[in-house]
């Protein structure tokens, strides 16, 4: 009989709380999540999920459902001082090895629902309203007092998560540092109708004396979402504004006039740009608003989040079943702390830089956002590095240690390396590469121009993964027609061999997440076997 009423308790059940119980789920892992609030929220909150965030989404099998609500085909409009600097049409951003080349717009209430319906379909039902009133990490294992309609319980975890938001109960109860400040601006939130003459279906940022306004469009004809942001001072009102309140801000910001109607939501509130000095301690960890909040410039917030969620469900997975040693969730926090200091010093100084009412920065912006801008939007090329970091797409774990590099990287290329995230290929007949590669298991992917046998390569992969074969997907690319067969994908367009840095062949081990583990030149698997046993630190049971 086990000691352990669960494997992991999940605290939070927003999208990032969502995202690591369905992975635990998926993966066969004991799994509860409690939400304290008695229902979902209805607000639309965060609008923009990441290519990187789709491609998640669809190794979880429901990125095509999310995409056919929001909307993608849009503009980005940069205004300064009610001049237009920059219009540019974005349905394609130009980054080319995902299958979404763009940013969605559409209501966090959606991609709840999505997640909502995919961990209910794994078996697996949030607990509300039900609160972490304490808990105990004793070492082996961490003992939880939950609270909810039913009176008290005890719940003991091998593992506890944290995913409560930015005030996460997890986070004080662990100790866990929070450093940082509230930022000096007041912000303003306004999802409202606009039947302006910039029309619908485009994004646009004002940038005057006054601070920033910023219009985001919203699922509905004229909907849109305006957010500002500027200097308040010590008699500044607290409750939510009113609609007038909110035009007469906009029109002085942007010079242009707002016909805002219908309000949906009108909201008053501080941000902070704050984080932990640790993910984890001990059997706790954070993930999410509950390890890192930021401003909202370049809509990183719920992605990193989702993204934290996701990296660390497939190692406590390989951790709970005992294929691997406790010391792989170490790399949970060597992963993704700098991923979340790094976005915490760049939304704070992107965010700076463009509400700022300081005289200096404000005549900077408007001396150089009108010439640097167009140099960067109008360009495919520029644009796709521009938002390259900005789509999550650039996010590499190099310096992991469980990022292993041969110690011979003759013949292979310099664009993809180990703890790089995996690219995507267009395959024609086969499809996209992702959908061979992705999944809740590791994959071996053989990128071999001249494919003699197949069935020996499989016999000689399957030998060296040894215990790990039976979880690891095998994927065979070739780009010689004439050496296509069953179990072996033609490259017909050369992007998998080009995208991969791959002349001749090559081996990648993808990790569940869709970064590299490790590669080899050749067909020498030995560095893969060296990868899982350096990686986990242990034999598989």
């Amino acid at each position: 009989m086990s000691d352990f009423d669960t494997d992991v308790l999940v605290v939070g059940a927003g999208p990032t709380g969502l995202t690591l119980a369905a992975e635990l789920a998926a993966r066969g892992v004991g799994c509860r999540i409690v939400e304290k609030a008695p229902s979902r929220s209805t607000h639309s909150r965060a609008l923009v999920v990441q290519p990187r965030t789709l491609e998640l989404f669809r190794a979880m099998g429901f990125a095509d459902d999310l995409v056919a609500v929001g909307q993608h085909s849009l503009s980005i409009n940069l205004h300064v001082r009610g001049r237009r600097v920059v219009s540019v049409d974005i349905e394609d951003i130009g980054l080319e090895t995902t299958p979404y080349p763009y940013l969605l717009f559409v209501s966090q209430a959606e991609t709840e629902r999505c997640l909502d319906a995919h961990l209910a379909s794994l078996g697996c039902q949030i607990e509300r309203p039900v609160e972490l009133t304490s808990f105990k990490d004793d070492g082996s294992a961490v003992v939880a007092e939950l609270s909810g309609p039913g009176g008290t319980e005890t719940v003991r975890a091998r593992y506890l998560i944290g995913c409560d938001g930015a005030h996460s109960a997890v986070r004080r109860g662990a100790g866990l540092a929070f450093e940082g400040d509230a930022y000096p601006q007041e912000f303003m939130l306004a999802d409202v109708d606009c039947d302006w003459e910039h029309g619908h279906g485009g994004v646009h940022l004002f940038f005057g004396r006054g601070g920033v306004f910023v219009g985001l469009p919203m699922a509905g004809e004229h909907a849109y979402r305006f957010i500002t942001a500027r200097h308040i001072g010590k008699d500044a009102p607290t409750d939510d504004p009113t609609l007038e309140e909110v035009v007469a801000v906009g029109e002085d910001i942007t010079g242009t006039r707002l016909p805002l109607s219908n309000p949906r939501w009108l909201a008053r509130f501080r941000l902070h740009h704050r984080g932990v000095d640790r993910y984890s301690k001990g059997r706790v960890f954070v993930a999410g608003d509950a390890a890192h909040i930021h401003s909202p410039a370049g809509g990183q917030g719920m992605n990193t989040g989702i993204q934290d969620a996701y990296n660390l469900a497939w190692k406590l997975a390989f951790v709970v079943q005992g294929q691997a040693s406790p010391s792989l969730l170490d790399s949970y926090h060597d992963e993704r702390h700098p991923i979340g200091q790094f976005l915490l010093k760049f939304t704070d100084r992107l965010f700076r830089l463009g509400s700022s009412s300081n005289w200096a920065l404000a005549q900077l912006r408007a001396l150089v956002l009108p010439r640097v801008a167009p140099l960067i939007f109008n360009d495919r090329k520029r644009r796709a590095r521009a938002f390259r970091f900005v789509s999550q797409l650039a996010v590499h774990y190099r310096s992991s240690s469980i990022a292993i590099e041969p110690s011979s990287t003759r013949g292979l290329g310099k664009l993809v390396r180990a703890g790089d995230r995996a690219p995507d290929a267009d395959l024609a007949d086969a499809g996209r590469l992702f959908d061979h590669i992705c999944g809740p298991g590791f994959s071996v992917l053989a990128l071999v121009a001249e494919l003699a046998d197949v069935g020996s390569l499989t016999r000689t992969l399957q030998e060296a993964l040894g215990p790990w074969a039976i979880d690891t997907r095998l994927t065979f690319v070739t780009s010689t027609a004439a050496k296509v067969r069953q179990h072996v994908l033609y490259d017909a367009h050369g992007q998998a061999f080009e995208r991969y840095g791959v002349r001749d062949r090559a081996l990648f081990l993808i990790r569940p997440d869709g970064h590299v583990a490790t590669r080899c030149a050749g067909l020498d698997p030995a560095p893969i076997s060296a990868w899982f046993e350096q990686a986990t630190n242990d034999t598989p049971s």
